[in-house]
């Protein structure tokens, strides 16, 4: 189902794709590969928009009033005949369109075009923590570093961030076992790193490997 989505609007609207909520990662299958039966078209008003299959779409409003105004328009606007399969329940409606409708549809349902390039199963898409802050006095030297280096060269340094958390994998830590730590808890490298205490040797680790 999202191949599709990604092949047709993939750089053109906001494809996300649902998390599970206990572990802030994507679902996966059997085989490894991610779960995409729940990617959607991102809008405005938490408006979604589903691949049904057979070169349909479906919308899914979760608001019956807005949902009601927003086929009242289209109706006026449109005709009748471009929706079908309208289904409504106490507090959301859905309906159907053919997908060479789309364009017609976007002042009514109002696709998101910011990040439209990102990837739906990308960690961007992934609930962070922003409640988390290194002190001050700890990101002296990390500051230095980067003003060293000079911002040419800053993309070493996520480099060295990735290449520090590997180090930390253990006989009974494994690379998988850091990184859904890190998911769980919504930090980026350089706070999950600061949060299990590693900071001191982490800024070793930097200066060691890409300080002057």
């Amino acid at each position: 189902m999202a191949n599709y989505l990604i092949s047709h609007y993939k750089g053109k609207y906001r494809i996300k794709c649902d998390y599970d909520e206990n572990t802030n990662q994507f679902s996966r299958k059997l085989d490894g590969t991610y779960e995409d039966i729940d990617c959607y078209i991102s809008c405005y008003n938490n408006i979604r928009i589903f691949y049904f299959g057979r070169s349909i779409l479906e919308a899914y409003i979760p608001s019956k009033i807005r949902g009601n105004n927003i086929i009242k328009a289209i109706k006026q606007s449109l005709g009748n005949d471009i929706m079908f399969d309208i289904s409504s329940s106490d507090s959301e409606i859905m309906f159907k369109f053919k997908t060479k409708h789309m364009e017609m549809l976007e002042p009514y349902l109002k696709p998101k075009t910011s990040g439209a390039s990102i990837n739906p199963f990308s960690s961007k898409n992934l609930p962070k923590n922003k409640d988390y802050k290194i002190p001050d006095k700890d990101l002296l030297e990390y500051k230095s570093i980067i003003q060293k280096i000079g911002q040419k060269r800053v993309i070493e340094l996520t480099h060295s961030t990735n290449n520090y958390l590997k180090s930390l994998v253990t006989k009974n830590r494994k690379w998988e076992d850091i990184k859904s730590d890190m998911a769980l808890k919504g930090l980026s490298g350089k706070n999950y790193i600061h949060s299990i205490g590693e900071w001191d040797n982490y800024i070793k680790y930097l200066i060691n490997n890409i300080g002057d």
